[in-house]
């Protein structure tokens, strides 16, 4: 087969998704049956209260995620048809705070400042499907590559070692579950 017959397959698409990182719009090109690269711009975020002893727990997260990758699919082989494995980096501005507040007083006893690093490699695996114009696809992908780094301000409050650890197993957000529905064109 050419390179031109296999051009001739080439396609775009767009649409709305949502994942564990966020809601957002996706689009791509087909650059042939196999290849497709695409691009994918989201944004969210997550708030918590919890009430403790005396105590309040208000914490928020803001997630924008601008990730560019490539799919392979893994089309020729017939049971397969629809399955692609896809690497590319995202690039995030995400932040975090959390703060403690004495019920009573309504004083701030302690404070949580967390950011993420901007880049990471991101890769997974995935199944798309397309029925005449509609496309709708299913990916799990994983991040690797990125670090946080979270402030704990203890005023008059001291974050043991155990609510330590449950917060950075909490605020790890490695793996990102992507639905997707758009129009193929």
């Amino acid at each position: 087969m050419s390179l031109l017959a296999e051009s001739d397959n080439s396609s775009s698409e767009a649409g709305l998704f949502y994942s564990t990182w966020g809601s957002g719009v996706m689009g791509g090109y087909n650059y042939s049956n196999e290849i497709h690269i695409g691009g994918s711009f989201s944004s969210g975020d997550t708030s918590t209260k919890s009430k403790g002893l005396g105590t309040s727990m208000k914490s928020q997260s803001t997630f924008m995620t601008v990730n560019a990758f490539g799919r392979y699919y893994l089309r020729d082989l017939g049971i397969t048809d629809g399955l692609f494995g896809q690497a590319g980096l995202a690039f995030r501005n995400w932040t975090g705070k959390g703060s403690i507040i004495d019920d009573r007083t309504q004083a701030k006893i302690a404070s949580i400042k967390i950011d993420w690093s901007p880049v990471v490699i991101v890769t997974g695996v995935g199944w798309q499907k397309i029925w005449g114009s509609l496309s709708f696809s299913v990916a799990m992908n994983a991040s690797i590559g990125g670090s946080r780094t979270i402030e704990y301000t203890e005023n008059m409050h001291r974050f043991s070692d155990s609510m330590k650890k449950d917060l950075e197993e909490k605020t790890d957000y490695p793996t990102n579950l992507v639905i997707y529905i758009g129009y193929s064109f």
